[in-house]
């Protein structure tokens, strides 16, 4: 069995003694004061509840906090394996975690044991205080984070996931879950002895793989990711009919600076994303180029702290949501999304970034999650443990990847057309790449043809002029170049000739669907259609760089409030 991390839920103590957050036992729990009792009591309102009564259950949505005054509050959390009392929250601790900001699904039961006192706070007065109160927003916040890191590492709970090494569809859905801070125990078919006595037990066939077996015990037998995360509560409310002052698409470091920026100023925002927060960034097994983390930081992590505020400040993050369209006639634009449900938004940030490129080889697809792989995380570095790989692609990202799989798989090849990676890679990641004895770069080289019955066996690549060379290698890693996210988007806003947006003085005065419409001048980061804004890689000559696309997506919500102001005056109040 492997247990794939993920983040949430309202952790007790029983499980942190073994994590390595263990001594940060008084943050993860503070006790709070008499004092802040009366601050709280500004929030929310003191209730009494007697032994045996349920605050909440595990999958409630749209939970309260409780601060316990007097009384003891038990924390229990099931699973399709079993449940376990976690422990228990005594006078001057609270209840929650990120996800009770969010409105998201409980994590775990928690029921009175004593006779309690309670201080409510009801969710929208949550983001009230988070917002307010400073002091009390800093331990409040820092609890809920460090509760979901402690989660993320607790291997007791969580989904179970029957599947196959060589299933594309398992490695899709164990992806999303891994993304989204959601922990599953994984059985594999081929390599887990306990697998076919617990697929007995639920009844799964080889047949209805990937399935998964949800915190109730319900079934999912070859589930999409959409009723993948309708089933743990993960998905968002009913989106249907909604309008925001600004809908981000895309949750990748641009949107979600955006969201936070836009959010924190008083806007309402929506992020829709099909995906998991973070983008391609996201997937990054450490970004040590990004200032302020003089010793790097994970994708995930940065995202994750993202995450953590654009909710604090009342964002709607949406995952998975794909949008599929967009109608951008009229004064509030229509976003149609994958459900069926349409959004309605003010202004649009267009942040979906982009997707790396295909190259033109017989039978990719057929290998695709059966030694074909488009990012590095911890999951696949485990497929390629001590056996060789293969990586194509000379920028960050390929650098990033080879120099973290050095340290699981026995060689690491990089491939590329070019003379070498000065052109393309930052200076830090060539040295190590030059240091590492177990990493070799084959220049002026491209992979020609991908060989295996029902999964990949061998990788035959070959430069100008030379013998091809076949190599016994089951894992070929593709970071090749950039294409845009914009199908959606119709004609409502003017493309380059690669398909990626353009703005502000690149929008040519012909460009997209009419001339400009007003008489003020187009913002820098805005479209070629008045308050559509386009930040991070999907923006035409956009530096690919993970502080550029904060910067862009912080810079777009200056720009917005103008665009919003002039076209969306205030009502005059009335006579």
């Amino acid at each position: 069995m492997e247990h794939t991390a993920g983040g949430g839920g309202s952790i007790v103590s029983a499980h942190l003694a073994s994590s390595d957050i263990g001594n940060r036992r008084h943050q993860i729990f503070p006790i709070l004061s008499e004092d802040q009792f009366e601050v709280l009591l500004r929030y929310g309102e003191r209730r009494r509840f007697a032994a045996g009564e349920i605050l909440f259950r595990q999958g409630d949505r749209h939970i309260s906090m409780y601060v316990i005054i007097s009384g003891t509050v038990e924390i229990e959390r099931g699973g399709a394996l079993g449940s376990a009392i976690m422990g228990t929250h005594g006078p001057g601790m609270f209840t929650g975690e990120m996800g009770t900001l969010a409105g998201r699904a409980a994590v775990a039961t928690a029921r009175v044991v004593s006779d309690c006192e309670l201080i409510v706070i009801d969710e929208e007065s949550l983001r009230t205080l988070v917002i307010s109160e400073a002091a009390l927003s800093e331990t409040i916040m820092r609890a809920y984070i460090l509760r979901r890191v402690a989660y993320m590492q607790d291997q007791t709970g969580g989904v179970v996931i029957f599947g196959a090494r060589h299933s594309r569809a398992t490695l899709i859905l164990r992806h999303f879950l891994s993304r989204n801070g959601q922990p599953a125990a994984y059985f594999d078919l081929d390599q887990h002895q306990e697998t076919a006595a617990l697929m007995e037990r639920f009844g799964v066939t080889a047949a209805d793989i990937p399935a998964v077996v949800t915190l109730s015990g319900e079934v999912l037998r070859q589930p999409t990711v959409r009723q993948l995360a309708d089933s743990i509560g993960l998905s968002p409310d009913n989106l249907d009919g909604r309008t925001f002052d600004l809908v981000v698409v895309g949750a990748g470091p641009a949107g979600l600076a955006a969201a936070v920026y836009a959010a924190s100023e008083g806007l309402s925002v929506a992020v829709l994303d099909a995906k998991a927060p973070g983008g391609q960034a996201g997937s990054s097994s450490k970004i040590e180029n990004y200032f302020g983390f003089p010793t790097g930081v994970s994708g995930q992590a940065l995202a994750g702290r993202g995450l953590s505020q654009a909710r604090k400040f009342g964002a709607e993050v949406a995952v998975p949501v794909s949008v599929s369209a967009l109608n951008c006639e009229g004064h509030v634009f229509d976003i149609s999304i994958d459900s069926g449900e349409k959004v309605g938004a003010r202004s649009i940030v267009i942040a979906t970034g982009a997707r790396y490129r295909k190259p033109d080889l017989p039978e990719l697809e057929r290998y695709e999650g059966r030694g074909v792989y488009y990012s590095a995380s911890f999951m696949e570095a485990n497929f390629c443990a001590n056996e060789e790989v293969v990586i194509v692609g000379g920028g960050n990202s390929a650098g990033q990847a080879a120099v973290f799989l050095s340290g699981h798989a026995k060689h690491v090849h990089i491939v590329v057309r070019a003379d070498g990676l000065s052109a393309s890679m930052s200076r830090y990641l060539i040295q190590r790449i030059e240091a590492a004895p177990n990493i070799t770069l084959h220049v002026r080289k491209r992979i020609v043809e991908l060989q295996g019955d029902d999964k990949l066996e061998r990788i035959c690549w070959q430069g100008e002029g030379d013998q091809v060379k076949v190599a016994p290698a089951r894992h070929l890693f593709l970071f090749l170049g950039a294409e845009p996210n914009t199908a959606w988007l119709g004609d409502c806003v003017a493309l380059d000739d690669k398909n990626f947006v353009l703005t502000g003085p690149d929008v040519g005065p012909d460009a997209g669907r009419a001339r400009w419409p007003l008489e003020r001048p187009r913002h820098f980061l805005e479209t070629s259609h008045p308050r559509i804004f386009a930040v991070g890689d999907v923006r035409s000559g956009s530096v690919k760089r993970v502080a550029a696309a904060v910067g862009e997506g912080s810079a777009a919500v200056q720009s917005l409030h103008q665009a919003l102001a002039s076209d969306f005056p205030p009502e005059p109040p009335p006579a």
